[in-house]
C-alpha cells in the first residue's frame, strides 16, 4: 500500500495543506514545533482511526476551529485507488469514510493501511512497564487478524464483567456462581489470544537477530520470550494445556481476586522479556543498543505484517536518529527504501546526506506549511 497524497485541515498546527509523496522514502525535515511529527499523527489516524500521541480528537484539533478533516489518497499493490478520510467535528464527533461511503465501525479501517510507527516513546517498549509491551503486541495482531480483535474485544468485556460480579460478591450482592460464566468466556477467548500471541512470539524469534544485524553488522543473539502464569514450560504452550491451566488458576486465586476486587489471572497480566545473548536488553543492553533493537523490531513487524496481509506497510519513523551513527542511518533508509514506503521526520537533512539523495523526497516544513 502505498500513499500518493494527504490533504489536512486544522490538525495541529497545520492549517490547510495538500502534499504528494513518492512511492518509497519521504524525509519532512526543519526545525523543531514545526509540524513535522504533526503530518505523521495524520498519516497514522487514517490507519488506526486515533493518534498516537493523544487520547481525544479534542486535543489534535487547531485551537478555535469547529473541526479538522484528513483525507488519504492510497494506491494498493494493483494500483486500485484507495480514499480513507477521518472527519472530525466538535458538533457531531468523528466519522469515517472509506472511498466516501462511511464506516459504522472503527475497527472496519484497521488493516486496510497497515503503518508501523517507530518514536522516542517506543524506548517504553523495553524501559517501560508490561502494558506497553501488551499493546504492542495487541496492536499488532488486530492489524493482522480479525480474529485476535474480535477475541481481544470480547475478553475485555468479559474481565470488565468479571471484575464487576467481584466486586459485587465482596459486597455479598450476587452468590459466587455468578461468576462462573464469565470465567467460562475469559478462559475460552484469553486462551486463544495467547495462542496467537506465542505464535507471533514463535515467527520472530526465527529473525530477529538477523533484522538486528542489518542495522548494526553484529552477530547477536536476540530473542523473545512469552511471560505468563499460564505457561510453565514448553509443553504447556499447547492450547488444551493452557486452557485446563486457566481454569485451575481461576478456581486457587478466586480468594485473591475477591479481595483485590480484580482479575488477576489472565493475557491482560502477561508480559514479553526482550534478551540479547541471554541477557536482558533493558537491564544490560547500552541506549544505543536498545534503540538499535527497536528498529530491528519495527522492521520484522513490518515483515510480519507483508507476510500476514500480502501487503507491504507504511513505516512512520518520528525523530528517532539521535543515537544512530551515519552508519546505521544508511543501512535503515537503505532497507526501508526497498520494502514499502517510509516517512521520516528529521531536524536535520543532512544525516541523509549518505543516502542516495535522488530517491528520497525531501519535504521542509515550516509553521504547518510545506515550503518548496
Amino acid at each position: 500500500m502505498k500513499l500518493k497524497k494527504i490533504s489536512i485541515t486544522n490538525f495541529r498546527n497545520v492549517e490547510k495543506q495538500n502534499i504528494e509523496f513518492y512511492n518509497k522514502l519521504n524525509i519532512f525535515y526543519g526545525e523543531n514545533g514545526q509540524g513535522k511529527t504533526s503530518i505523521l499523527e495524520a498519516i497514522y489516524f487514517l490507519s488506526i482511526s486515533k493518534s498516537f500521541r493523544a487520547k481525544s480528537e479534542k486535543i489534535v484539533l487547531q485551537f478555535e476551529k469547529e473541526f479538522f478533516d484528513i483525507i488519504g489518497c492510497y494506491a494498493n499493490k494493483n494500483d486500485k485507488e484507495i480514499i480513507i478520510r477521518v472527519f472530525y467535528s466538535i458538533k457531531d464527533g468523528k466519522n469515517l469514510f472509506l472511498n466516501e461511503n462511511k464506516i459504522n465501525k472503527y475497527s472496519e479501517i484497521i488493516g486496510i493501511t497497515p503503518v508501523i510507527l517507530l518514536s522516542l516513546e517506543d524506548l517504553e517498549l523495553t524501559y517501560g512497564i508490561p502494558s506497553n509491551r501488551r499493546k504492542f503486541i495487541d496492536i499488532l495482531l488486530s492489524k493482522v487478524s480479525p480474529l485476535y480483535l474480535h477475541a481481544l474485544q470480547n475478553y475485555k468485556k468479559s474481565i470488565l464483567q468479571r471484575n464487576k460480579h467481584l466486586n459485587l460478591i465482596y459486597e455479598k450482592k450476587e452468590s459466587i456462581k455468578s461468576i462462573f460464566p464469565w470465567d467460562e468466556q475469559i478462559i475460552e477467548y484469553g486462551s486463544e489470544i495467547i495462542n496467537y500471541r506465542l505464535q507471533m512470539i514463535e515467527y520472530f524469534n526465527r529473525s530477529i537477530s538477523k533484522f538486528y544485524g542489518i542495522i548494526s553488522e553484529k552477530n547477536e543473539n536476540i530473542k523473545l520470550k512469552y511471560k505468563s502464569r499460564l505457561i510453565n514450560n514448553l509443553e504447556d504452550t499447547k492450547p488444551d494445556f493452557i486452557k485446563i491451566r486457566f481454569s485451575e488458576l481461576l478456581k486457587s486465586e478466586l480468594r485473591i481476586d475477591l479481595q483485590k476486587q480484580s482479575s488477576t489471572i489472565g493475557p491482560h497480566r502477561d508480559d514479553i522479556y526482550f534478551f540479547m545473548n541471554d541477557n536482558l536488553i533493558k537491564s544490560f543492553g547500552s541506549q544505543g543498543e536498545n534503540k538499535t533493537f527497536l528498529i530491528a523490531l519495527k522492521l520484522l513487524e513490518g515483515d510480519f505484517i507483508q507476510n500476514k496481509l500480502k501487503t507491504e506497510p507504511i513505516f512512520l519513523m518520528d525523530d528517532i536518529f539521535g543515537e544512530l551513527d551515519l552508519k546505521r542511518i544508511d543501512r535503515l533508509t537503505e532497507y526501508v527504501s526497498t520494502h514499502g514506503q517510509t516517512f521520516i521526520t528529521t531536524v536535520s537533512k543532512n544525516k541523509f546526506s549518505g543516502s542516495n539523495s535522488q530517491s528520497i523526497n525531501f519535504i521542509n516544513i515550516k509553521n504547518g506549511c510545506v515550503i518548496q
